[in-house]
């Protein structure tokens, strides 16, 4: 009998693209595919998409380097792991923003969507992760 630790990891997306403000609609658009062709439930995949564009905006905003990378992976069995890194080494900053602002609110619904979400630094910058709860697709 195996236990959901014991899963092997299942890629479902690893990817770059350019880092540009269109880039947010196209990877949108990509995970919502890959998702759907996946199994995930709707509600579900529209909180991951939610999630991957938050996260890709905060990339494109940091505008360190000319791509950005995506992977959506299945790591432990019940949990979908989005990961987006940009050559930015400083963490991710969770904002306090005004009622009326236009921005700053990435991070708050990352982390009302997410299990949990964090960071960890490579020698040339960040993966920013967030980890979900899915109905187990098996």
């Amino acid at each position: 009998m195996t236990t959901a630790a014991q899963e092997t990891q299942r890629i479902l997306l690893d990817h770059e693209f350019p880092s540009t403000p269109a880039t947010v609609s196209i990877v949108r658009h990509a995970t919502a595919r890959v998702l759907t062709a996946w199994g995930l439930a709707e509600a579900q995949t529209n909180d991951c998409v939610l999630v991957v564009s938050e996260l890709v905006t905060n990339a494109i905003e940091a505008r360190s380097q000319s791509v950005l990378k995506l992977r959506l992976s299945e790591e432990v069995l019940g949990t979908l792991t989005v990961e987006v890194w940009d050559a930015v080494p400083e963490p991710p900053c969770l904002r306090s923003p005004e009622h009326d602002a236009e921005d700053g609110r990435g991070l708050l619904i990352v982390a009302a969507l997410a299990t949990h979400y964090g960071w960890r630094p490579t020698r040339r910058g960040k993966w920013v992760f967030a980890v979900l709860a899915i109905s187990p697709l098996h």
